[in-house]
């Protein structure tokens, strides 16, 4: 396996086949065609802008059709977790059809001593509404933009950080999802919710109109992957460049408050978002460089040499 795929299209691929395993197991096929055309539309035009840069950067030096199939495969893995992830939307409620919802809320209960989603609502606006959903929406571009700009720059190495430690992330969420099945606070506390949220224009509208249709089918709440990848973002934006960081640092704390805002998320599943940041940032890189590396002998530069026979033999 290391010697076709690389660590992420690796993991993307155990986790594929576990998948219909499961499902082979259970008899239950299930497959979603894509609901996010913008976003697949959005990995599209930045993939195609890296491809013709590269091109163009490579035509003198080297076969340029080789050096476009390359990025269309730096670029993949983008597509293929969208699919992982309808997958799972309709799987999910067939495997697990009991939800923690009722155990997640009593942590932030514990905690804080409010249902907190419920708590934010008394200071909503229609204003406050629009931004938080701007804020939201970003998660779906703050990586490909940033992956694109890292590999414009030529920086492979943090390139190739950044989407395996992406990657990690979204495999270490789909496990939580499938381990702690949660349909977030919006559904499972509908009675605490009567009224939707103050609208801030159409595309809000929209947005919530789209929370609405998911009632009760996706278990995707824990832990946070909009908190995680989003975290994930900041830290190689930092080791990216520093306006890069400064620039998304905003966006990024208020996409961290519209999760419960926006009643999707219980503040547990944001701080087990944390967590999982955490924890992909730093395997990613170490994943990436024990993959490609050479095997232990090499690296300990052990080296053998031929059993010489003793002299006087023919």
């Amino acid at each position: 396996m290391r010697r076709i795929l690389r660590p992420e299209e690796a993991l993307l691929v155990v986790f594929g086949a576990a998948l219909l395993g499961i499902m082979a197991a259970t008899g239950v096929w299930r497959f979603t065609a894509l609901h996010h055309p913008r976003f697949l539309q959005c990995v599209g035009v930045l993939a195609i802008a890296v491809a013709v840069r590269a091109w163009r950067r490579e035509r003198r030096a080297g076969p340029a059709l080789g050096q476009v199939a390359t990025v269309g495969r730096d670029f993949a893995p983008f597509f293929a977790v969208l699919l992982l992830y309808e997958t799972l939307h309709d799987l999910t409620p067939v495997l697990r059809p009991d939800v923690v919802d009722g155990t997640l809320a009593a942590i932030d209960r514990a905690l804080f001593g409010v249902d907190v989603s419920h708590w934010m609502g008394g200071f909503a606006t229609p204003g406050l509404t629009r931004v938080m959903v701007l804020c939201y929406a970003s998660y779906f571009v703050a990586l490909p933009l940033l992956a694109s700009a890292i590999y414009w720059s030529g920086d492979r190495p943090l390139f190739r950080a950044l989407m395996v430690s992406g990657v990690v992330t979204t495999v270490i969420g789909y496990l939580g999802y499938l381990a702690v099945p949660a349909v977030g606070p919006y559904v499972y506390q509908a009675e605490l919710f009567p009224t939707r949220l103050p609208g801030g224009g159409p595309e809000t509208h929209l947005f919530i109109a789209a929370i609405d249709d998911l009632k009760g089918v996706a278990r995707d709440c824990f832990p946070s992957l909009h908190t995680a990848h989003t975290t994930v973002v900041l830290v190689f934006a930092a080791r990216f460049r520093r306006w890069a960081l400064l620039a998304y640092l905003p966006v990024a704390l208020g996409l961290y408050v519209s999760t419960v805002y926006l009643r999707m998320h219980y503040v547990v599943d944001v701080l087990a978002g944390f967590a999982t940041a955490a924890a992909a940032v730093w395997l990613g890189p170490r994943l990436d460089h024990s993959w490609n590396s050479a095997p232990l002998l090499a690296r300990r530069n052990m080296v053998y040499k031929p059993i010489r026979a003793p002299e006087g033999t023919p």
